[in-house]
């Protein structure tokens, strides 16, 4: 085999290998938005349950997932109907460096949150971090939603997070004290129907017991109507006694 041979088999092989190059970065470049695609969306969860009403239960606000880390962030959260159940407060864990004053409105329908990490406490890929935990009283029996109304999210660096957000339900039972005079009511109701109908079987007894008395009333009456009588009777012996004297005397 000559030099020139050698040298266009090379050449070939070079220029056949340059293709394959080219496919596998062009694979390469696509698996990376597949791999970013691939983690999971950050979002703002709420873990509602229940509570009864005139007690109160803390509620964590969770962000699932931090794929850039977490450098703050601003939320205000509401329920929707606050006459069944309304915040009272919030706290914040001890990782924020920086924290304002949880803010809740006059009627308790809205909280507002705010913290920073300062000291990097939250690192890129961190999962399940609590933002705060807020505090719910329970107002009156039914069931409302909690939701995010508004939220602003700086990953570290100072780029900005996009959380999903998704409502709560929250439901509030009747109070103890309620539970118990509802079963009190119910309990005495048979034992209210049982003295009703005593009251009338002993009110329709009297009637009939009236009724006979009614009779002897009578009698009585007729008893007392003959007393005049016998006093008229005596009063004109009594007359006619004293005339006789007054006739005797000369």
């Amino acid at each position: 085999m000559t030099d020139d041979t050698t040298c266009s088999i090379r050449g070939r092989v070079r220029t056949v290998s340059r293709p394959f190059a080219l496919v596998a970065l062009v694979l390469l470049a696509g698996t990376v938005p597949a791999l970013a695609t691939g983690q999971s969306t950050p979002k703002i969860s709420i873990e509602a349950g229940s509570v009864a009403a005139g007690e109160t239960t803390t509620v964590p606000v969770v962000l699932t997932t931090a794929p850039d880390g977490l450098a703050g962030y601003q939320l205000e959260l509401a329920v929707d109907d606050p006459a069944v159940v309304r915040f009272e407060n919030a706290s914040y864990p001890d990782r924020f460096g920086l924290t304002t004053d949880p803010v809740v409105s006059s009627d308790g329908g809205t909280v507002t949150l705010e913290a920073a990490d300062l000291d990097g406490q939250i690192e890129p890929g961190a999962s399940d971090v609590t933002l705060a935990t807020v505090t719910l009283a329970g107002v009156d029996s039914g069931e409302t939603q909690v939701t995010v109304a508004s939220n602003q999210v700086d990953a570290d660096g100072g780029g900005a997070v996009e959380p999903a957000t998704e409502p709560a339900a929250l439901t509030v039972s009747p109070s103890a004290t309620t539970e118990a005079v509802a079963a009190a009511t119910e309990a005495s109701s048979p034992a209210s129907e049982s003295t009703t109908e005593s009251a009338d079987t002993a009110s329709a007894a009297g009637v009939t017991e009236d009724d006979s008395t009614g009779g002897g009333d009578q009698s009585t009456t007729g008893a007392n109507g003959s007393l005049p009588i016998a006093l008229a009777i005596v009063a004109l012996a009594a007359v006619t006694a004293l005339a006789a004297r007054t006739g005797r005397q000369p």
